[in-house]
């Protein structure tokens, strides 16, 4: 069985023994996804690609030890969240205005009415989502976007299953009542 079809687990197991091909599956697997969150996170492409290499190479140099205490995917993420939010501390420090708006990552759409639509829609979702406390936006984009389970989620953001519920559950109230404002 080659690299790509065997677990995140196995992988894991062969990168901390010493193969470099077994981490590169990982970082092949997970890049896309890690960017995608922390883009959306942080509204700055830029700096979301730095982020997300920045999590790889932190957790290429130093593997956490052993197998098992959380799955690669929930210590990615949680890398890359903290990596997220140090930076953001260190821009509100330094005085620096993030960007308001993500550029789309999105692909080719079939029209340019449909296009139209769906930019308009994309906007009015990073508006609703700009708009949401830090933490219920954060557990929105991990368990929504990213697919993540609960306990992952529980992982990456140290919470408990109940909190996470909670802020989820409340992000998606208010989510609704954002767009449900915007809908004309």
């Amino acid at each position: 069985m080659g690299e790509d079809q065997r677990s995140d687990e196995e992988l894991e197991r062969l990168w901390k023994e010493g193969s470099a091909p077994a981490f590169a599956v990982l970082f092949e697997r997970y890049h896309r996804r890690v960017y995608g969150f922390v883009l959306r996170f942080t509204k700055d492409g830029h700096l979301a690609e730095d982020i997300a290499q920045r999590a790889f190479l932190n957790i290429y140099k130093k593997p956490p030890p052993g197998t098992g205490r959380a799955r690669f995917k929930s210590l990615i993420f949680t890398v890359a969240r903290n990596e997220a939010i140090n930076e953001l501390k260190k821009r509100v420090r330094r005085g620096d205005v993030p960007l308001d708006s993500a550029p789309d990552p999105s692909g080719d759409a079939p029209s340019p009415e449909a296009a139209a639509r769906k930019r308009e829609e994309a906007e009015r979702l990073q508006e609703a989502l700009a708009e949401l406390p830090e933490d219920e936006r954060e557990i929105l984009l991990l368990r929504q976007v990213e697919g993540l389970t609960f306990r992952e989620v529980c992982d990456v953001t140290g919470l408990s299953r109940d909190a996470v519920r909670w802020r989820l559950a409340r992000g998606m109230e208010r989510l609704r009542e954002a767009l449900a404002g915007t809908i004309s």
